[in-house]
């Protein structure tokens, strides 16, 4: 065990843009612009939707469930229904491990430095491998190649993901019940992932019990610490506040709960050394009959009065599925997970006529589906309620969301790396035999590496939300913190990181260095244009990236901007010949011609308030 250290809609506010140009924040004028929008809902039934499914239908169903929006996903809807649009996207991801795509960070000497027993081959799982157990290996354990190897094999997935709500399912959980699961290495790490992944498609309750005997989660709540004699209540307290049934005055559990669940869960812990350096990735979680408090827990009226009998011997860990059961017997904990799953899907404030004609009766789904979060999903993405003309386009993108939505919709996987030798730019496709691209070997699972277990998940952090790391058990407090709510993601410092990851299409993204400068991936321009139907001609292809892109309507003057960036001093014609020149012949000096403009205007585009929001 490791050791811890204890609609008649008032006129709206730009709330982006509101960020943008003040330093102090009022919050009651937060607090109504928020209200203003939700307050604007005419419809609070959740009835099938029976109107029209049209292309902003389609949109809006896939910004609330991709993490990250783009053609491909529009693509799939296009000729669907709602409710084959909802089998789609309720659907499972398949689940692989990561690889070994780290071996070309280090050297012979490093790797005999780190791994005293040989390291699985390049491109094969490693989650089975044990470490030796020496401080050189626990160094590169506590945060180095592996750490990095798995967060780009999460972030590489939600790129590749299908048009399916799987991974978001994976954000909410990992948001709602959180760990630190790098704190133990990378097969603890990778038993919360897959827990994760595995329970957005399962059972709730089922989860609860699982990731309480998770490593990550018995280490980062201090449960593996607790001793009968004086138990830890951490994990007792979020379990229910956090986890469960929520906080008061909502939920009337008291301070005595608290502590005769601590009693109750005492006894659970698991073997560090174990886990650390031996091979496969048990979890080896175990029950220490010995350290279970054996007396009877009695409970408050919340919970009935009900009492869980005191238990000896190995029988003590049948306390934990009686814990459980008795959370998921309250009516709070249907209403509390329903709860936050509309936060999170549809809109953060929650109003009367939201609690009682929504949030109640999806409790019952809830609990009638074997506390399902798709079966609660299933009615609520295909309710009147949910396609309101209020709920659209009404809530800030989240870091990934927004940093993931513009590599998607460029393809960016597919691009070409380019090189600045401090006096020339040069292209991978037009001078392939540069020594900048031919010395560092670069394919999908080294461009992983780089690109999602790098570039990507920093740009996440500087923008306030690196998966993994989560500021503390309560997740992110865009996702619940009132009454700010999603306007915790912009502020003078994430703001900033926003333009600059806007700076990726300009610039491109950072891979690795070469002679003292940079190598960096840059989307493939001639790909992207061949995503449009019409794309030379103008007025076609502004109104199709408009409607693409823009999570609003955006004004007739920004509409003109975004024109004059494409085309400068050029007219309808000239752009035509143009682009058809280039479609014609992609060669560097017809791409010369038109590249800055793209990137001018992509770099505009990202920037713009109508991007932020989905």
């Amino acid at each position: 065990m490791s050791k811890k250290t204890k609609h008649n809609q008032q006129t709206p506010i730009d709330l982006v843009a509101d960020f943008y140009s003040q330093e102090k924040l009022d919050l009651d004028q937060i607090v109504r612009a928020k209200k203003a929008s939700i307050q604007s809902v005419v419809n609070y039934s959740l009835a099938p939707y029976s109107g029209n499914f049209g292309f902003d239908q389609k949109k809006h169903l896939l910004n609330r469930t991709m993490v990250g929006l783009c053609k491909r996903h529009l693509d799939d809807l296009e000729n669907l229904n709602l409710q084959s649009a909802l089998d789609l996207i309720l659907t499972p991801e398949l689940f692989d491990e990561p690889v070994n795509n780290y071996y070309h960070q280090l050297t012979s000497a490093e790797y005999e430095e780190l791994y005293n027993n040989e390291d699985v081959p390049a491109g094969d799982p490693f989650i089975n491998r044990p470490y030796a157990n020496n401080s050189s290996a626990e160094l590169e354990q506590f945060g180095h190649e592996r750490y990095t190897a798995i967060v780009s094999w999460v972030n590489q997935r939600i790129y590749k993901q299908n048009t399916s709500i799987h991974w978001k399912l994976f954000v909410f959980l990992h948001n709602l019940v959180p760990t630190r699961c790098f704190d133990l290495g990378h097969k603890a790490a990778f038993l919360y992932i897959k827990l994760l992944f595995e329970a957005c498609f399962g059972s709730y309750k089922e989860f609860i019990y699982q990731v309480t005997l998770d490593p990550s989660m018995l280490d980062f709540l201090n449960l593996a610490l607790s001793q009968k004699d004086t138990p830890d209540e951490n994990y007792a307290r979020e379990v229910q506040e956090l986890f469960t049934v929520g906080k008061r005055p909502f939920a009337q559990f008291t301070e005595k709960d608290v502590r005769e669940i601590a009693r109750a869960l005492v006894g659970w812990t698991y073997d560090y050394e174990k886990l650390v350096f031996s091979e496969g990735t048990q979890s080896h979680v175990f029950f220490e009959d010995h350290n279970h408090d054996i007396g009877d827990k009695a409970f408050s009226s919340f919970y009935n009065n009900q009492t869980i009998k005191g238990k000896s011997g190995m029988d003590g860990q049948e306390e934990l599925q009686e814990v459980v059961d008795m959370l998921f017997d309250t009516e709070e904990s249907g209403i509390y997970l329903c709860r936050r799953l509309y936060q999170f899907f549809v809109y953060p404030v929650l109003t009367p006529e939201i609690e009682s004609q929504i949030i109640s009766p999806l409790a019952q789904v809830f609990k009638d589906n074997d506390h399902s979060l798709v079966a609660v999903l299933r009615v609520l993405l295909g309710s009147e309620h949910f396609y309101d003309a209020a709920i659209p386009n009404s809530i800030i993108k989240p870091p990934i969301d927004y940093n993931m939505g513009m590599l998607k919709e460029l393809m960016i996987t597919e691009g070409h790396r380019m090189y600045w030798d401090g006096k020339e730019l040069h292209h991978e496709q037009f001078t392939p035999n540069h020594p900048a691209f031919l010395e560092v070997e670069i394919d999908q699972t080294t461009l992983s590496y780089n690109l999602f277990g790098q570039s990507l998940h920093w740009s996440c952090y500087n923008q306030g939300m690196q998966l993994f790391t989560p500021p503390n058990v309560s997740g992110w407090p865009a996702f619940y913190q009132e009454p700010v709510y999603d306007m915790f993601w912009i502020n003078s410092s994430t703001i900033k990181s926003r333009k600059q990851a806007a700076h990726w299409f300009r610039w491109g993204l950072w891979l690795y260095s070469y002679e003292d400068q940079g190598v960096s991936l840059k989307y493939d321009l001639y790909r992207y244009l061949s995503t449009y139907q019409n794309p030379a001609d103008f007025e076609d292809f502004i109104e199709e990236f408009n409607q693409r892109l823009c999570g609003a309507a955006i004004s007739e003057s920004t509409l003109q901007m975004l024109k004059n960036e494409l085309l400068g001093n050029l007219n309808d014609m000239h752009w035509e010949e143009y682009i058809t020149a280039f479609l014609d012949d992609p060669s560097n000096d017809n791409l010369s011609s038109i590249q800055w403009r793209f990137d001018n205007v992509l770099f505009r585009f990202f920037e713009l308030s109508v991007y932020h929001i989905h």
